[in-house]
């Protein structure tokens, strides 16, 4: 039987184990078999953030927020110049993190989970913690995936009948890879947050842990998605309840070059972008017409960006507090999530009040603008603010590929490369990335449209 690369994945995750995670995984007599046994082995294998906090990243070079010059994308991986290009085959043979990065994370938190189940119960509420956080990473891995590698989630239903992600919620590198459909797939995802949601504590540190908050603040996101507006709310304001760290931007140093500090208050959950060439490149620029969107006292002008000449801005304002692109979940995120839901469920007075308090944190002392605007206006307010926002998060794409579904909404991309104009339109194959052609070889799972 073909196992296939997500095996391969397995066993170099295994190898991983055995030569980067230190002394706490002691061989066993068969070698093959190096498992947790101890929860102070649980705990330093969830705690290696080197896996962990870590996400996709090549959506933002196929979404709208950047434009990167000629001379920047010869600087660049191939994949890196393929999405950014919407290439038929936009990998060009490289081996992608963004596929591998979460199965590995998969598969740590499997053996997680697989361990805790045969350790004592002597120590219960400790064992509950480490299987919160273990589940949350599992489900937050799942999320990412299926936010490049299968369709959008659709409003309109037939979700089972489209194609989702393998999942793989055993260690077992012998498993059959097999594609779950999508509603299944999303359902998985919500199970294992919700479960996470129920064990984890309120809060810990560092942030590189996920808590309670962490986990319903990415409940929130999965709802958004799905279009399930009401629990979106629900969930981001549950999270906003339990964490109760707000940062204003009045309060930041913009005269410094990284104006903001790894695990300030802002960050709920700290995760970052794998690392690409597009997040240090001199030739990678904010797309004009998002700049335009930035009012004059609006803060985060001189805190995200730096001015390098008529028409190009570079990004700077990064919650890591250093050249990685932050991937993790934010106060402001929260907030944003929680207006949605509640506009888009006729809660309009609560949504102003909470879009009132965002934006003074925002924009310089007494100079928020009132929001005036109802329904479909103070959404688009709504939305237009998150883009401002969250630039640079890896979260735009998933937010056009929600949004294309909605009529008056919708977006098509325009590019211009080698002087001629591309476009990716709303409704195209190319929303979905292809699944790693050796995947595909290896294990006879069926590639995506493209």
């Amino acid at each position: 039987m073909k196992k296939g690369n997500l095996i391969n994945t397995w066993g170099m995750v295994f190898m991983i184990m055995l030569s980067g995670c230190g002394e706490f995984l002691d061989p066993k007599p068969d070698n093959s078999l190096v498992v947790p046994s101890s929860i102070a082995d649980v705990r330093a294998l969830l705690d290696n953030t080197n896996v962990f906090n870590r996400q996709p990243v090549l959506n933002i070079h196929a979404g709208d927020e950047f434009f990167i010059t000629e001379a920047g994308l010869a600087g660049m991986s191939n994949s890196e110049v393929g999405t950014y290009k919407w290439l038929d085959d936009p990998f060009q043979g490289d081996r992608i993190d963004d596929w591998f990065v979460p199965y590995q994370q998969v598969f740590y938190a499997n053996i997680a989970l697989e361990s805790l189940e045969n350790l004592p119960s002597s120590d219960q509420p400790e064992l509950d913690q480490l299987r919160g956080e273990a589940l949350f990473h599992r489900g937050y891995a799942y999320f990412q995936l299926l936010q490049e590698f299968a369709p959008a989630y659709q409003k309109e239903g037939g979700n089972d009948a489209l194609l989702g992600i393998v999942l793989k919620n055993s260690p077992d590198i012998n498993e059959k890879a097999v594609r779950s459909d999508l509603e299944s797939s999303y359902q998985q995802v919500l199970d294992d947050l919700n479960r996470a949601v129920s064990l984890l504590p309120e809060n810990q540190v560092p942030k590189t842990r996920p808590t309670k908050a962490a986990a319903l603040g990415a409940l929130a996101r999965v709802y958004l998605v799905m279009f399930e507006f009401e629990k979106v709310s629900e969930s981001a304001m549950e999270a906003l309840s339990i964490y109760t760290g707000r940062f204003d931007f009045n309060e930041l140093d913009v005269s410094q070059s990284r104006p903001f500090v790894i695990f300030g208050d802002e960050t709920v959950f700290y995760s970052e972008l794998v690392s690409v060439r597009l997040s240090s490149s001199p030739e990678v620029f904010l797309d004009t017409l998002l700049m335009e969107k930035y009012e004059e006292k609006d803060l985060r002008f001189p805190a995200y960006f730096d001015s390098v000449g008529i028409n190009r801005y570079l990004y700077r304002g990064r919650l890591t507090g250093n050249f990685s692109l932050f991937g993790g979940l934010s106060v402001g995120e929260l907030e944003l999530m929680a207006a949605e839901g509640l506009i888009r469920t006729g809660r309009e007075e609560e949504s102003l009040e909470i879009m009132g308090s965002f934006l003074s944190r925002r924009y310089e002392e007494g100079k928020s603008p009132e929001l005036q605007g109802r329904g479909d206006d103070l959404l688009r307010r709504i939305l237009e603010e998150r883009q401002k926002e969250l630039v640079g998060r890896g979260i735009r794409f998933s937010d056009l590929r929600r949004l294309n579904q909605e009529t008056g909404f919708s977006k098509t991309l325009e590019r211009t490369i080698d002087g001629n104009l591309v476009k990716l339109e709303p409704e195209s194959p190319k929303y979905v990335f292809p699944i790693p052609q050796e995947e595909i070889q290896l294990t006879g799972i069926r590639q995506n449209e493209r």
